[in-house]
């Protein structure tokens, strides 16, 4: 005869799995070594420990640990060595932490976080990413750094809109475009066309060309030596 002890974990887990399962359209599957948490309560918290992996419709989530919270496990939360990919939407990613919402599609990704648009060929990293799946919009903070081709920019805020390839920088944002650099109190860059629009206290610096080089080698004049260390402006404009 088998004790009731035995029995219980088997119990927890066929409880669980089947919540998960049924919760709503885009369905919720998990894998880990270890596994806690009450059963027959929607509402109650779930952790999986040890190479613990959450797949929610087509976004995959791994971690040292992840926690399966709310009705019908509407948020997940993993820890430590976070990575993950959205094979339909295109993007992977990296952080200490990550929450995510089932219901509003949204994700936050705290702490060394990195996030890569492989869809459209862009990096981005920061201390705090907020991604939303259903507009496609990213915003990031602190220690802001995105990177696409020829293009490199830096901020302290961002506001990322994917279907569109748009780029929103503020807080001393500086961007560089192959060696040609432009700072401002705002930045918009088309990624898509590296149309650069610049708004309040700009300057830049641009690099010559080495058709220009030559011929500024040629002159020997100090004017056009003086002209190739860059240029500077103090209102908005935009940079073809």
């Amino acid at each position: 005869m088998i004790g009731c002890s035995k029995l219980l974990p088997v119990l927890i887990f066929g409880i669980v799995l089947s919540a998960v399962c049924t919760a709503d359209d885009k369905p919720i599957s998990f894998s880990a070594d270890r596994m806690s948490g009450a059963a027959g309560k929607k509402d109650e918290k779930t952790v999986l420990s040890g190479h613990a992996s959450v797949s929610v419709g087509s976004l995959r989530i791994t971690g040292d640990e992840i926690e399966l919270s709310g009705t019908d496990f509407r948020y997940v939360k993993a820890f430590g060595n976070v990575t993950g990919v959205d094979s339909e939407q295109g993007f992977s990613f990296t952080a200490d932490i990550l929450t995510y919402d089932r219901e509003t599609e949204t994700a936050s990704f705290q702490g060394s976080a990195k996030l890569v648009d492989t869809k459209h060929d862009v990096e981005t990293s920061a201390g705090l990413i907020v991604y939303n799946k259903q507009t496609e919009i990213a915003q990031l903070q602190t220690g802001v750094k995105l990177k696409r081709k020829n293009i490199d920019c830096v901020s302290e805020f961002a506001l990322y809109r994917r279907s569109v390839s748009m780029l929103d920088l503020t807080g001393k944002p500086v961007v560089t475009r192959d060696g040609d650099e432009f700072k401002a109190n705002r930045i918009t860059v088309n990624l898509e066309t590296e149309f650069i629009t610049l708004d309040g206290s700009v300057s830049g610096k641009l690099k010559e060309t080495k058709k220009k080089e030559e011929a500024g080698s040629k002159a020997a004049s100090p004017a056009s030596g003086d002209a190739g260390a860059g240029s500077s402006a103090s209102a908005s404009g935009d940079v073809d």
